[in-house]
């Protein structure tokens, strides 16, 4: 009893103290940990979104858990958990996502909601509480403003750049040309504004005279923490540009007197430039300004008598211009020098004759003319003369500078001649004599030309004889096969005759020719002629379009052949091919002829035709076209088609933005009008839309099913295609029935532990908590052609995953210790896995260790006790076959000696209460 006892004490004193170790080693561990994780400052941009983040980093009992603003002597309830359930009492802040996550999202509204926020949660009737702080800033808006003014003659301009409301104080800055403005000629002046509501206004006015800087734009730069890049507002200011400046003069006439007008032109500067003149001459100037799109012009008008030879300077003032800039032009000075005199008299010759003194004329001739030029360079010059000291005769006139004898020549004109060339203040002289000589009648040889022109759609070939003594006589010859109309009409005049023969022909051959005109005069040894060659027209450009449309159900062909010609126009006929048929496309078709002349005298002719397709389908319709300028007729020839057989065909797609599926059943073809059904499985219904739409040829008709995979999984849905009631096509499909059987952990793992009930088996896996990066595999068995891998802690957060991975980013805590839910889905297919993560340390290793040897120390210990206490009792032999018996009762089935004793007859049961022996089981965790 006394051996019992003290084996008892023993037992229980070591138990005591591997237990007390424990206790000890979880007590230092709660002392080291962390209860809340929070963000202790924050902050945030008016009218934006914040997150709020606050965890409880320790699995307990939540009784409740809320975000407080706490203010100088309450602290108002926000949001949070009671009972379990989400409340919140500020419509800014978001539910939080569970009770021992109370991340929320929060709507900064006013600059007001800066201040302090505290989390708390209440655990076991204990409390933890953390604060944070919460920063608002106001992001300003840039106002920008150029304004104008002159003082002292000098043009100033200022642009005001302000930032309005910012929180904190915003800094403004200036750029001219990419470059902070410098002191000369830039000014800077800068203020500032604080509003009750604890935001700034700080404006900045950059001043500078116009003309001492060339840039077009200055740009405002505003810096301030809420913008991620200092934002640039950029204005248009104006800008001097020093003209470009000449100076130019031409002779005008007003009111019957010659000025100069000098222009004074000063382009492409701005602002305007002054513009002034001057004069070594003591007259006054006339001015006339001219203001062009590019340019400033000073236009002064100068008497051309008074200024002959005269400087003329135009001095231009401008800011570009620092002292000014001047141009000079020189006026001419006039002469009149040599005369000259050249005669052309009808009759005698077609060529003018230059003469000095003397001039023979014959009597009755007719037209002398007498062209009188001086030379000189005055713009003008005016011209009279004089006979014999007195009036010019009657018939003799001069017109500019020409003197004309009008009608024949008669004795009177012969005399002496003096004409005058004047131009204000300079004159020239001119004498010469004029002799008549008797009449004598010679052949004058005529004047031939000829010419061609098109009118009317005709060529018009004129040949003229003209001036001839006696009249010519004229004819046509034209080649073989060519005809047309011709006339001829005389005239005659101051005893000279001229001829003149038309020749009409078409304007438009097919091949090229020449036409002649042969004239025969006493004035030639042989006749003469002019040719004309007409070359052949352009051929037509001939186009034939086809295009269908539908009517009533019926298909339409129209057929339009467009012919671009020279006139006339084109003649359009068709022809079908159908054998014994004069015209068969007339009696079932609508057609058109339609002319129209084009700017560039082209004819364009059209001729369109329709017909109802199933007519003529198969055949093919040619367009025929004459034309003067063909030959033979020319031919184009387009098919007309059989109309196509409609296609049907069905799919299956899934949609990504919807659980259920889409089944698409689509029919194509010209003219197509039909219905579409689905053929189902019994009792099935669903949700199912038709879309018609057409290309003007093509109808096209969509009828689409959408139903949950469970409903037709494994199962085949066909589409019909009905025409009156009757099936005229039909195409199935095949749902493919799919499944998820598992999920598998790729990693080396403990033995998995079945869970009570049928659960699903637990897998144990053991992280180093040295490690980065660590992974745990998962492998997805199943056919589904994709499928939806999460993974969640035992409190609903989600873990990262990369592809089929769960991934623990950085060193491995005990907070990463726990149970981990990871399912794997397809629709209404899904396979679950539970994971158990622990996490190995070295401490810990070797605290395992020490309590295994101390327990495995002991447990030898009690095996050693009991051994030498059975030993001890082999004296008595009588007892030594039950003390054995029992002994090895209990080494070969450890557990309570109250059910493994032997039944003994004729003994009580104290007799055994010795032979009590314990089992010790030692559960040691290890990385597998």
């Amino acid at each position: 009893m006394r051996s019992s006892r003290a084996r008892k004490m023993m037992m229980m004193m070591m138990l005591g103290f591997v237990l007390n170790v424990a206790h000890c080693m979880g007590i230092l561990d709660t002392a080291e940990e962390r209860y809340i994780e929070i963000t202790r400052n924050l902050t945030a941009t008016l009218g934006e979104d914040v997150h709020l983040s606050c965890r409880f980093l320790h699995d307990r009992n939540i009784t409740a858990s809320v975000w407080k603003r706490k203010n100088k002597k309450t602290a108002k309830r926000l949001t949070g958990f009671t009972s379990g359930k989400a409340f919140r009492t500020d419509a800014k802040f978001s539910l939080p996502e569970s009770p021992t996550n109370l991340t929320v999202k929060v709507k900064v509204s006013s600059v007001a909601m800066e201040g302090t926020y505290t989390c708390e949660f209440l655990v076991d009737e204990e409390e933890y509480v953390d604060s944070m702080f919460l920063t608002v800033q106001v992001r300003p808006d840039v106002h920008i403003l150029v304004t104008e003014e002159t003082i002292g003659g000098v043009h100033y301009q200022s642009v005001s750049c302000s930032a309005v409301g910012g929180r904190p104080a915003p800094q403004i800055g200036w750029l001219v040309d990419n470059l902070p403005p410098s002191d000369d000629p830039f000014t800077v002046e800068t203020s500032d504004a604080q509003h009750p509501n604890g935001t700034a206004t700080v404006s900045s006015t950059l001043r500078f005279p116009t003309h001492l800087q060339d840039e077009e734009s200055v740009t405002c730069t505003v810096q301030h923490p809420t913008l991620p890049d200092p934002e640039l507002t950029t204005v248009g200011v104006k800008t001097y540009i020093a003209p470009n400046v000449s100076v130019k003069a031409e002779m005008v006439q007003r009111e019957g007197s010659e000025f100069w007008v000098v222009s004074c032109v000063a382009s492409g500067g701005r602002p305007d430039t002054d513009i002034s003149l001057a004069s070594d001459a003591d007259e006054e100037l006339q001015r006339e300004d001219d203001y062009g799109s590019d340019a400033h012009t000073h236009s002064f008008y100068l008497p051309a008598s008074v200024y002959e030879g005269h400087n003329i300077t135009c001095v231009f003032h401008h800011p570009k211009l620092t002292h000014g800039e001047s141009r000079v032009i020189t006026l001419p000075s006039f002469y009149l020098s040599e005369f000259h005199v050249f005669v052309s008299v009808m009759g005698n010759s077609s060529q003018s004759v230059e003469f000095s003194e003397s001039l023979e004329l014959q009597e009755g001739q007719s037209g002398a003319v007498f062209d009188l030029e001086v030379s000189g360079n005055v713009p003008h010059y005016a011209v009279s003369c004089q006979k014999d000291g007195g009036p010019l005769p009657k018939g003799v006139q001069v017109l500019a500078s020409r003197l004309t004898l009008h009608g024949p020549v008669e004795f009177q004109h012969a005399g002496l001649y003096e004409c005058v060339a004047s131009y204000h203040r300079h004159r020239a002289t001119l004498q010469f004599n004029i002799t008549v000589t008797p009449h004598v009648i010679l052949p004058v040889p005529p004047t031939v030309r000829v010419d061609l022109r098109s009118a009317d759609g005709h060529s018009l070939i004129e040949c003229s004889a003209d001036d001839a003594v006696p009249v010519a006589n004229m004819s046509w010859l034209l080649p073989e096969g060519v005809s047309g109309a011709s006339w001829f009409n005389f005239t005659s005049h101051n005893g000279s005759h001229s001829v003149r023969g038309l020749l009409l022909l078409p304007a438009c051959s097919p091949w090229e020719f020449t036409a002649e005109c042969l004239i025969n005069h006493p004035a030639f040894e042989k006749p003469e002629n002019r040719s004309i060659t007409l070359p052949l027209c352009a051929r037509p450009i001939i186009t034939v379009n086809s295009s269908v449309e539908w009517r009533g159900g019926e298909q339409f062909t129209a057929v339009d052949c467009f012919v671009d010609s020279v006139a006339p126009a084109a003649t359009i006929t068709w022809q079908l091919g159908i054998a014994d048929s004069d015209d068969p496309i007339s009696q079932q078709a609508e057609a058109g002829v339609t002319s129209e002349v084009q700017a560039d005298g082209l004819v364009t002719s059209r001729s369109s035709v329709k017909f109802m397709s199933s007519l003529y389908a198969g055949q093919n319709l040619t367009c025929v076209v004459e034309h003067p300028s063909l030959e033979t007729p020319e031919e184009r020839t387009t098919y007309v088609p059989v109309p196509r057989a409609p296609e049907l065909s069905v799919s299956v797609v899934r949609q990504r933005d919807s659980p259920l599926w889409l089944a698409v059943c689509d029919l194509s073809g010209e003219g197509v009008v039909t219905d579409l059904k689905w053929v189902l499985p019994q009792h099935t219904r669903g949700q199912t839309s038709r879309l018609s739409e057409s290309d003007g040829r093509v109808l096209k008709s969509r009828l689409t099913y959408r139903f949950p995979l469970s409903l037709h999984e494994g199962q085949n849905l066909t589409c019909v295609s009905c025409d009156g009631g009757e099936i005229t096509q039909k195409k199935t499909i095949h749902i493919p029935r799919y499944y998820i059987s598992s999920v598998r952990v790729l990693n080396h793992t403990a033995p998995p532990l079945r869970r009570h009930g049928g659960q699903c088996a637990m897998h144990r896996v053991a992280l180093r908590d040295s490690d980065r990066r660590q992974r745990i595999l998962l492998s997805v068995n199943g056919n589904t052609p994709e499928y939806n891998l999460t993974c969640q802690r035992r409190d609903g957060s989600l873990v990262p995953m990369e592809g089929s991975a769960l991934v623990f980013q950085s060193e491995p805590t005990e907070q990463d210790e726990g149970l981990y839910t990871c399912k794997a889905s397809f629709y209404h297919h899904q396979a679950t896995v539970n994971i158990q993560v622990e996490v190995e340390s070295k401490d810990k290793h070797l605290e395992m260790l020490s309590v295994i040897a101390v327990s495995s120390a002991s447990a030898i210990t009690i095996v050693l006790i009991v051994t030498l206490w059975v030993f001890c009792k082999r004296s008595n032999r009588s007892e030594r076959k039950e003390s054995l018996s029992a002994l090895t009762g209990l080494m070969q089935e450890p557990g309570s000696p109250v059910v493994t004793q032997p039944a003994v007859q004729g003994r009580s049961s104290e007799e055994y209460a010795q032979l009590i022996s314990y089992s010790i089981v030692l559960d040691v965790k290890s990385t597998v």
